[in-house]
C-alpha cells in the first residue's frame, strides 16, 4: 500500500498549510461548518471510490496469478464415468 503514496511536493505542502491556517483563522463559523459538511462528504465519497478501485484491482490480480497458474483437474477414476 505504501507504493499508492505520494509525498506532497514543498510547494503543494505550504498551499495546504496556508489554506488550513485560513480556515482556522476564520470567525465566520457557519462558513467553517459548510465547510467541514463538505469535507465530511468529500471524504466518504473518495473512500468509497478507492474501495471499489482495491476490490477490482484485488479481483484483476486473482485472475492474473489464475491465469498464470493454472489448477490442472485431476482424471476421475474409470469407475465415476458411470455413476453419473
Amino acid at each position: 500500500m505504501d507504493e499508492l503514496l505520494v509525498r506532497p511536493s514543498l510547494e503543494d505542502e505550504l498551499h495546504i498549510e496556508n489554506k488550513a491556517r485560513e480556515i482556522m483563522a476564520s470567525e465566520d463559523h457557519e462558513d467553517t461548518a459548510r465547510l467541514a459538511v463538505a469535507l465530511m462528504k468529500q471524504n466518504y465519497a473518495q473512500g468509497q471510490v478507492l474501495c471499489h478501485c482495491f476490490e477490482k484491482i484485488h479481483g484483476l490480480e486473482a485472475k492474473i496469478i489464475c491465469m498464470q497458474n493454472p489448477v490442472i483437474q485431476p482424471k476421475r477414476p474409470w469407475w465415476m464415468f458411470w455413476t453419473s
